[in-house]
Order: structure tokens, then sequence, then C-alpha cells
């Protein structure tokens, strides 16, 4: 992914020579980015700064930047997009960009607010001149796909980020491997950059260096409109320019180029991030982000414990034909774990959709439903399971014990449960008693085994009266 033909020197004086051109009739104030229609069907040039600026807002709206952030803006270009940050929440921000004639115009512009907190510095995303943990926010436009050693910007962008910091940018895509000679020419070399991430492509590349991506955004259509209205505002001045974009625009059509919004949060210790989660749908969103390196990232450290989970159910349930429910699937290593010992019968929920996509992938679940266990349950008919199994479902900033009550009406009568759940949690929690308590359940079996090392668990086995 990082290798390229083109280097930093080139887009460097690539944007130290157009910076005037593209004033003249993209943006006067020296702005360079892309914008957001609230009609995509709209065709009136004077809509397009409107829409830029409203492209601001949306980030804004979704970035948790207050007044005491500290916010590193990469690609800053001529400060536009630092200052009115800086303006409309009081943050702090320090901006970077390869032109130092975009520096140079920021610093100018920076001048007439002395009230505000803004730095602007020439750097390259590959090399940050920053101590690690340093910002709250990276913000990023319309820049990294510029940035030729990708991957290294961005693992630098995440060491500069305290633990817990956003990181939110959006950036081209190239949403297919197939790159046309009309695409190359028009799209690629001219703007010196090489085919860049798809948009699961990024999401997988952040994930992997440490940035949970809670948001990400597919922006094709408004790339595309951009473009058209692009080409309607160059052509007075720069025909040639304006046929580009019509070029870009059948590239963007035709798959090969593309606009997405990622936000991401630096995440190291990612069962804690899990367990501090205050309510469903905010853990949702946490599954959805990890999934994309869940299996990989707890394959050495926990995979023992839908093992286990599964041998426990095969002791009481030999049927291998037998209707299994495996509750809270996420990423399928328990419907995998009863795969092995032969069941071919399991159905799966979860909360997130997308540790479902990994789960289905596996090929071991016979449906999968999207559902949410502490709520009652209407995806199939009561008694319908012989057996229930949920592993580490029930635990801290999960799935609260009451969720076991919506589970139970779909056990049938003398039906087996396995949870599987942390040992602390058990004995600890006075609700999960309450409500094992109340259920007409028998206790069976109670095996201990360890998860990451020196963390105790119980698989319980009870069968419903």
């Amino acid at each position: 992914m990082d290798q390229s033909k083109f280097k930093e020197t080139d887009t460097e004086e690539f944007y130290d020579a157009e910076d005037s051109l593209y004033r003249s009739f993209w943006d006067s104030e020296g702005s360079l980015h892309w914008g957001y229609f609230l009609d995509l069907a709209v065709t009136r040039v004077e809509d397009f700064i409107p829409a830029c600026q409203r492209w601001n807002e949306q980030m804004l709206s979704k970035s948790r930047i207050t007044a005491s952030s500290r916010v590193l803006d990469v690609g800053c270009g001529n400060g536009n997009a630092a200052i009115w940050l800086a303006q409309k929440t009081g943050c702090e921000v320090v901006g970077i960009d390869l032109s130092q004639v975009r520096i140079d115009n920021a610093v100018a512009k920076a001048q007439k607010y002395p009230s505000l907190r803004l730095q602007f510095q020439k750097s390259s995303a590959t090399d940050l001149p920053f101590e690690t943990g340093t910002f709250t926010h990276v913000w990023s436009q319309a820049t990294l796909y510029h940035v030729h050693q990708r991957e290294l910007a961005l693992r630098e962008i995440h060491r500069v980020l305290q633990e817990g910091g956003i990181f939110l940018f959006d950036d081209l895509i190239t949403p297919t491997k197939q790159i046309s000679q009309q695409a190359r020419k028009y799209v690629y070399d001219r703007l010196l950059f090489e085919p860049t991430y798809s948009h699961s492509g990024y999401i997988d590349i952040l994930s992997q260096i440490g940035l949970m991506v809670l948001e990400s955004k597919d922006l094709n259509e408004h790339l595309h409109k951009s473009y058209e209205l692009l080409t309607l505002l160059a052509k007075p001045q720069y025909s040639d320019l304006s046929s580009a974009y019509e070029q870009m625009c059948k590239a963007i059509s035709s798959g090969e180029l593309g606009w997405s919004f990622f936000l991401g949060e630096k995440v190291s210790d990612r069962l804690s991030w899990i367990y501090e989660t205050k309510d469903s749908e905010n853990l949702q969103d946490k599954y959805d982000a990890w999934s994309h390196v869940y299996d990989s990232e707890l394959e050495q450290s926990y995979r023992i414990s839908p093992i286990q989970s599964a041998r426990a159910l095969a002791k009481v349930v030999p049927d291998k034909n037998a209707s299994i429910l495996d509750a809270g699937a996420g990423t399928g290593m328990v419907g995998e774990a009863l795969a092995e010992l032969g069941y071919t019968n399991i159905t799966a929920i979860d909360l997130s959709e997308q540790m479902l996509d990994v789960a289905r992938k596996k090929q071991v679940y016979k449906t999968l439903h999207q559902g949410n266990l502490e709520v009652p349950l209407n995806f199939c008919s009561s008694s319908s399971f012989d057996a229930i199994i949920a592993v580490g479902v029930f635990t801290f900033g999960h799935t609260s014990p009451e969720g076991l009550q919506n589970l139970d009406p779909l056990l049938k009568s003398s039906g087996y449960f396995v949870l599987t759940v942390r040992v602390d949690y058990y004995n600890d929690n006075k609700a999960l008693g309450q409500v094992l308590k109340d259920l007409s359940w028998d206790l069976i079996s109670q095996d201990e085994f360890t998860i990451f090392e020196t963390e105790p668990m119980y698989a319980i086995v009870f069968q419903k009266k």
C-alpha cells in the first residue's frame, strides 16, 4: 500500500504552485475540499461553497471537540478549517501541511485572530514533530490520499493521539482494484497519488493499528456532485481542468474513485473499553468497531472459553442435530466450537450486525439474527431450542441478568442452558443470583477454567424444569 512512484516533494511543489489557481474558481478563501449536499439533484454552482461548509459542520457535530480539546489538523492548507474550529469551539488547534506557501498563508490569516489558540508549521504526516499522546483529536480533510506512505502516517496519527482520543477524517478511496487508463491519467496521475484503500480496507487498517472505527460514511454521491459543479466552475477559465473533472465524475460513477468519512477512537485496552460501556447502543457501536480484528486479537487468549463452553454443552446434549441457540454469538467463535464437535443446527443472535457479518462467513449457523437480549425476543416461537448457550454475554457493561428471562421462553422444557461467566461476576452480582433463583432451572454442572492467563471463568450448565 505504501509503494508509490510519487514523492512528498512532488505533492509539495504541486500545492505550492497551484494555490492561486484553485482560489480563482474553487474557493477564494483557499479551502480545498468537497461538499455535502442536502439535495443531490441540485445543479447550481452557487450551492457548492455552502455544501463545503455544511461538511465542516457535519464533521464537527460528530467530533466531540470542546473548548478543552487540543486538535491536530493534518493537511491544514491555508488554515481555514483550523481557524473555524477554534472560533466555533474555543479549542486549541495545531495545523501542519507540506506546502510552505499554504502554511505562510495560514500564519498570516491567524494573526487576524490573536485571541484564538492557533499554531501552524510545515511538517509531514509521516514524521509528526510531537510527543506521544499530545492531542485529544486529529482532524483531516481531503489530505491523506496525498500521503504516499499512508500507513506510516496513520501510525503516526495514532501515536500522537492520547488514549481515548478521536481521529476523524475524510479521504478519497479506491473501491476497486481495477483502474482504467482514463482514471489513471485524469485522477491518480493528475493528482499525484496511487490507488488507496477501499472503504472496508480503511476500516481494517485503522482497526489493526488501534483505532476503533465507531462511524464511517460512504460519500461517493456527494463527491460526484462536487466534481459535477466544479466542472462548471472551472470551465470559463480552465477548460482542460474542467474536462479532467468530467473524467473524475466518470471514475466515480464506474467505482474507480470514491470518498469516505471515518471516525475512530484510540483504544489500547479493548476489554476495559468494552466493560465500561453504559448502554446497549454504545455497546453495539463498540462491537461493530471491534469486529474487524476481534478474532485475531483474541485467538490465543480467549478461544478456550467457547471451546470449554461447547464441551460442557456436548456432555448433556449428545444429539448432533439438536436445535441450539448461540445467544450473543459475536463473530461465531462458539458456533465454530460447536461445529467442530459435529453440531449442525445452530442459530445465532447478537446485538452487533458487524460481528454477525464475520460470523456469517464462517458458515456454521443455519440462521443469524440481529437482536437485543434485553428486550422480549420475537425472531422465533417459544420452546424452539433444545439448548441455549451464552458465553461472555452476561458480564460487566453487557447484557443485564434480566436478559436470561427473555431467553428462557425460547428453551424447551427439559432443555439445557449453558451460561459462561466471569467468576467474580457470578459470585458478586446479586441481580444475577436473584434471576437464577427465580427461573425454573436446575444446576447440573459448574466447571472452572481461565482466560487471558489470569481471569477465572465458570461454564455452568442448567436444565429447565
